[in-house]
């Protein structure tokens, strides 16, 4: 078990930063211990970064347009940050979604979904499944392409993700082309072997991540469109690229559900991101190995153009 080194020099940064116990403090608390852990913004300019406001029934949803390029019909990714489903905001992620839009050329619309546990579930996802619906149908205001429409995300925001194309396939709404996923939270249960191997690594704990569990989904059963892999049906849904990191406790119920997708026939594209740890995906404008890495993963997105239906 070993951290690549040019993420364990970065960690050196983190070492004093205080402790968090999911378990025992208030969400509120913890949000603003985030807060003071966000990082140096990169160098990364936009030919357009635009606020938007997002309708949900009765509320609504921020979101940011980042465009990086002035092509006035570019492919759209929809952007839905990590975090546990109850912190993370669209500045904690603004790093990634620059380089996301630099890398592969795509207007990202980045959303500030409700969080937990002020707002359980399906809060969250209802915000992301809309928000997409909404960019779908509102495309040419945005200078996107409805048909290159692509829905990404990393930890829950890659569960909300996964989530919003079962709910798309449930409405028999075929506006999703691909998936973009960074070590997304597949199994409510938790029993993969990768959670007692990595339980106590930095950035995800097991019993945090429990904790983030208990917050989103409080009652039992858990849906099957929050613990994705419990899903009946997942044939039919947009091809996928999925990251993992080795030193992750998700890192195997995120390679199972990867199997369980193949296994339904849809294209999937695994990469597993050795001696790096859950989150690394957000140091990619700070650490060149894991650049190179997100850079891999969004090479492998498919780049055909497909009609959807808004």
């Amino acid at each position: 078990m070993q951290i690549h080194p040019e993420l364990a020099a970065l960690l050196e940064q983190f070492k004093d930063a205080p402790a968090m116990d999911f378990n025992t403090m208030p969400m509120p608390e913890i949000r603003k211990l985030m807060d003071h852990m966000e990082l140096p913004p990169g160098d990364l300019p936009m030919h357009e970064l635009r606020e938007l406001r997002i309708p949900v029934a009765e509320h609504s949803v921020a979101a940011r347009l980042y465009r990086p390029t002035a092509d006035r019909a570019a492919p759209v990714m929809l952007f839905f940050h990590g975090g546990g489903w109850c912190f993370g905001t669209m500045d904690t992620h603004d790093n990634l979604c620059r380089h996301l839009a630099r890398i592969t050329g795509m207007n990202v619309v980045s959303v500030d979904y409700r969080l937990a546990p002020e707002h359980v579930f399906p809060a969250a996802l209802d915000d992301a499944y809309a928000a997409t619906r909404w960019v779908a149908a509102h495309a040419s205001e945005l200078c996107c392409d409805a048909g290159q429409l692509c829905v990404a995300g990393d930890s829950a925001g890659g569960n909300l993700a996964i989530a919003t194309c079962l709910r798309a396939k449930q409405d028999g709404w075929n506006g999703i082309r691909q998936q973009l996923l960074f070590y997304p939270v597949c199994d409510a249960g938790m029993d993969a072997p990768s959670h007692a191997l990595y339980g106590q690594m930095p950035f995800l704990t097991r019993d945090g991540m429990a904790a983030m569990w208990r917050h989103y989904h409080p009652v039992t059963p858990v849906h099957t469109l929050a613990s994705v892999m419990q899903h009946p049906d997942v044939a039919g849904l947009p091809p996928a690229v999925l990251v993992t990191a080795e030193l992750d406790i998700l890192r195997d119920e995120g390679e199972a559900f990867a199997r369980r997708l193949q296994q339904a026939g849809v294209r999937v594209s695994t990469l597993r991101a050795e001696g790096m740890l859950h989150g690394f995906a957000n140091f990619s404008t700070l650490v060149p190995a894991v650049a190179a890495l997100v850079e891999e993963a969004c090479a492998r997105l498919q780049t055909a153009p497909r009609t959807a239906r808004a």
